[in-house]
């Protein structure tokens, strides 16, 4: 089998990186798009005054949360499988001797883990989640007005 080179590894490392960055970037965006339908619909929603006909509206509200729910749930996966990647990776660059030692990095981490002692236990992608939760029980309260108004 042929020895990979160092520069191969290294570009193969930087894709899974830009691949990690893509993930988050979709992920953004996907959230941003939900709540800006969202709250356009909630407008349109209460403009009409709770309508039994915005019923469909208040459905979609909710199937936007889920699937907005699942869709970053999604992404979280792929995001993390780039950042193993490239961990190991990183791994075999510093057992070549091209990246040295990670003492800094590990001095680093347990610094900030102790600067942030709560924060760093909370989850960023569950807080994504949540928030699109949210948005399905906002969608289901939408439509219990409606259905209360009716």
């Amino acid at each position: 089998m042929a020895e990979v080179s160092e520069e191969a590894i290294r570009a193969y490392w930087k894709e899974h990186r830009e691949q990690l960055r893509q993930c988050e970037t979709q992920r953004s965006t996907l959230t941003n798009l939900v709540i800006i339908v969202t709250a356009a619909l909630s407008a349109l929603i209460v403009q009409q005054k709770f309508t039994v006909n915005v019923m469909p509206l208040c459905i979609f509200v909710a199937l936007a949360g889920v699937y907005g729910a699942v869709a970053v749930s999604k992404y979280y996966e792929r995001a993390s499988y780039h950042l193993s990647q490239a961990r190991a990776l990183t791994r075999d660059l510093v057992e070549r001797g091209v990246l040295g030692s990670d003492q800094r990095l590990v001095q680093a981490r347990a610094e900030h883990y102790r600067s942030f002692p709560r924060l760093r236990r909370i989850r960023l992608h569950r807080m994504w989640v949540i928030l699109h939760l949210a948005i399905v029980l906002y969608g289901v309260s939408l439509l219990c007005v409606c259905v209360i108004t009716a």
